[in-house]
């Protein structure tokens, strides 16, 4: 008869057992920021854009909760040595990947370290084995998949045709806010303010590769730019309870804004006036309330997820002001590392490493030692 479960007797395989399975080493994929930048010159500035808008939207488009787990991020915030939060932002898709982005926001790195304020890294995890794929610079991809994230907000809320683009906020995130924008409609002017004179200066050369009429006001004009512009783009590092950064002048009735700033409590851009009148559309609704201009607001005058507009069969609503609260969803860095992985790929960018201390013989941790 058959041997009862609890009298079986299991061997550990030694290294001497050549029922084992051949096995090839397990590397990952390492692809750092001069990789990155490798592959925006391959592949171009403009088509690099165009893939992550493209990505971005087809993620929106086809999103489906039961079948993505998006978490809310999570983290680390803190006052001393200075004001900062270290986060992650997991997303895992049935019978796909995890990814993970860790995230580190420090609005005083650019003035007092010279460095950008978000610095993130980004990984991949296969859900077969546990194996590490992929492991990327999350920077620059932060930003552009930031200002991918406008871009379709912009092109599914924005008014058809020509626009006059206004930035609060000139730093780096204002360069792919821009670019972005600039291919989904055409940009007839920017007009760029901030409080920092030296990044004002600094910004029309920084975006000069879109040839773009650029016009740098005093910014005091926030107080009447929402008269002025067609799309408004904010982008600041404005202090916990020095908001809004915008006035309370009458909007263009079709004004689109993408809001990018609010990313800790208590920090806002936007006057409760303007969002008030507009259709507020969150990326993430429970973390717009807690960080992002929703907190200003009630639930009640909070419209749909941009990734639930996106799937209405009706479509969007349009000719009316409308706010994209963007504070940054997990499934945008999901997508954005994915698509820097296949493009890594594609040109053979980046390093191939062995990461994980993977033995030989699987019930031997030691065996790595011994060279067997």
């Amino acid at each position: 008869g058959a041997v009862p479960p609890q009298l079986l007797e299991f061997s550990p395989v030694t290294s001497s057992d050549h029922s084992l399975p051949s096995r090839t080493p397990l590397s990952t994929r390492v692809i750092g920021a001069a990789d990155i930048a490798a592959i925006l010159r391959t592949v171009g500035r403009d088509a690099f854009m165009d893939l992550m808008i493209s990505a971005l939207r087809e993620r929106f488009e086809s999103f489906d909760a039961g079948e993505v787990q998006a978490r809310e991020r999570d983290g680390f915030r803190y006052d001393k040595p200075d004001l900062g939060l270290l986060e992650w932002m997991p997303t895992h898709e049935l019978s796909g990947p995890v990814v993970v982005k860790m995230v580190g926001y420090h609005p005083t790195n650019p003035v007092q370290r010279r460095l950008p304020s978000v610095i993130a890294t980004s990984a991949m995890w296969d859900t077969t084995s546990g194996h590490l794929v992929a492991l990327g610079d999350a920077t620059l991809l932060t930003s552009i998949r930031t200002g991918a994230a406008s871009a379709v907000a912009t092109d599914v809320l924005a008014r058809p045709g020509p626009a006059t683009v206004g930035v609060i906020g000139l730093g780096t995130q204002a360069v792919t806010q821009v670019h972005a924008i600039s291919r989904v409609r055409p940009i007839e002017k920017v007009i760029g303010l901030d409080t920092n004179a030296e990044v004002a200066d600094t910004f029309a050369d920084r975006i000069a590769f879109l040839g773009l009429d650029v016009e740098i006001d005093d910014s005091r004009r926030a107080a009447s730019i929402v008269s002025d512009v067609d799309v408004l783009c904010t982008c600041t590092s404005v202090d916990i309870g020095a908001g809004p950064v915008v006035g309370e002048a009458t909007p263009r009735p079709w004004l689109h804004v993408n809001a990018v700033g609010a990313d800790f409590p208590g920090k806002v851009e936007l006057p409760t006036s303007l969002l008030g009148q507009a259709l507020v559309v969150p990326d993430v609704r429970s973390q717009c309330r807690l960080e992002g201009e929703c907190q200003q607001i009630p639930e009640s005058q909070i419209g749909p997820e941009l990734w639930e507009l996106l799937q209405r069969p009706s479509g969007p609503a349009t000719g009316q002001v409308t706010v994209f609260d963007s504070t940054g969803w997990a499934v945008e860095d999901d997508a954005a590392l994915r698509l820097a992985h296949r493009l890594a790929l594609e040109h053979d960018v980046g390093s191939d490493m062995i990461l994980e201390g993977i033995s030989v013989d699987p019930y031997d941790p030691y065996s790595p030692l011994l060279g067997t």
